[in-house]
């Protein structure tokens, strides 16, 4: 795909922005599949991976890149396991976490913890290596920290306006989802990265169904959730992949930094807009807080470490 000359592509900057605002349709799918069915988060990230991995699988086929992929794989039999290792601990756990997450709170909460969590790495970062964080990266950690407190407990640390289950597993997904962006870095250099993730789709897929080996196929498709659904495999998987990877060939690490914001600004203006969820003063605050802990780096020079993650493993 041909964009506009130069890093600061418009088109390029609208291709990774379009990719958040799906992702965030992905999580606002899942909501209104667990509120119209009894389909629950295992079930859904099964049907999702195992229909995106035919999808992408299918381009390769398309693209004449199978047969060379697959050859690759043969010569080196060892990166089936490596695949597997991608497949069950990074895209599995990484789609379950978020959808249990969902299941247990909401959209728009889930995905802000989620894109707090890099930042607060930086407090285990410097724990563990005894000395103090950049001015920089104290300063977003601050705001990452604080913003999700104020998100989670309305400034009241008596109660929780969330539930703990859906903060652990929120924050849980952002380190598996650090790890499914890291680990398959050496695959990415050595196979086609559609057939890679295809592949590894399918097999987290299988996996996935092997927990729910009495899942009704039929209920995807009924009425009151197929859109929800669709959505979630078609655009909040596939087109958001490719998406996102296209457009970042053309951005610097400072415009990206900018762009991972739409994500968890889509979340909540999509929930309050679909769903009509608000929050008050003090959580819009907060939420306010981490989309400034994203963007931050971006006006001082340095780089995220969750971009940086991002743009290493070219992940979903």
């Amino acid at each position: 795909m041909k964009l506009l000359a130069g890093s600061s592509s418009p088109m390029a900057i609208m291709m990774v922005v379009s990719a958040g605002v799906m992702w965030a349709g992905s999580g606002l799918g899942a909501q209104n599949v667990y509120e119209r069915s009894s389909i629950n988060a295992m079930e859904l990230t099964a049907f999702r991976m195992i229909m995106a991995g035919i999808i992408l699988l299918g381009m390769t086929v398309w693209e004449g890149k199978f047969k060379s992929s697959m050859k690759a794989m043969n010569e080196h039999k060892l990166l089936w396991l490596d695949v597997l290792i991608y497949a069950v601990v990074g895209l599995m756990l990484m789609h379950y976490t978020y959808f249990e997450a969902i299941a247990y709170g909401d959209t728009p909460t889930a995905t802000v913890i989620l894109y707090s969590c890099p930042a607060m790495v930086v407090c285990y970062q410097a724990i563990r290596e005894h000395h103090l964080p950049s001015e920089t990266k104290m300063f977003t950690t601050f705001l990452a920290v604080f913003g999700t407190f104020l998100l989670v407990t309305g400034g009241n640390p008596a109660t929780l306006n969330v539930s703990v289950i859906c903060i652990l597993l929120s924050l849980l997904n952002g380190v598996i989802y650090s790890f499914a962006s890291i680990y398959p870095k050496h695959l990415f250099l050595k196979i086609n990265r559609t057939f890679i993730l295809g592949v590894g789709m399918i097999l987290g897929g299988l996996v996935s169904w092997a927990f729910v080996p009495d899942m009704n196929l039929a209920a995807f498709f009924e009425p009151d959730i197929i859109v929800g659904v669709m959505w979630i495999v078609l655009f909040g998987t596939v087109a958001a992949f490719l998406l996102y990877n296209t457009g970042l060939m053309y951005l610097s690490p400072e415009q990206a930094l900018i762009t991972a914001a739409s994500e968890p600004i889509a979340s909540v203006l999509m929930s309050w807009a679909f769903f009509q969820m608000s929050f008050d003063m003090i959580q819009s605050l907060g939420i306010m807080m981490v989309v400034m802990a994203i963007i931050a780096p971006a006006y001082t020079g340095k780089h995220s470490p969750f971009l940086r993650v991002r743009k290493q493993g070219n992940t979903i």
